[in-house]
Order: C-alpha cells, then structure tokens, then sequence
C-alpha cells in the first residue's frame, strides 16, 4: 500500500480526485432525491406493483 500512497503523493493535483468524486455522488443522489419526490403517485402504485404482475400483463410507459 506503500508503493500506490507514493506514487500518489507524487503526481500533482491528486487532491482534486476525491473532491470531484465526491461532488458527483452528492449531485446524483441530489437529482434521484428529487425526481423520486416529484413521482406522481399513479407512477408509484405502477413501480410497486410490477413483481406482483405476470410478465405478460406489464405496462410500462
């Protein structure tokens, strides 16, 4: 684990790495938060009853 912290510390602006992840992930779970609360509930009673329905029977729009 050594060699990788090393070869780490050696490369400029590596820093930058975990900030940029960490910005994506709060920005993607921002967006599916949201859409998630915007759902109609028609919508959701259609996603909750899809592993009860036959496979044939799925309307999906």
């Amino acid at each position: 684990m050594k060699l990788v912290i090393h070869y780490m510390e050696s490369i400029e602006g590596v820093h930058i790495y975990p900030i940029i992840g960490l910005i994506i992930f709060f920005t993607f779970f921002t967006v599916i938060l949201i859409r998630t609360l915007k759902m109609d509930k028609e919508e959701i009673s259609t996603y909750k009853n899809i592993p009860l329905e036959d496979e044939d029977n799925v309307n999906i729009e």
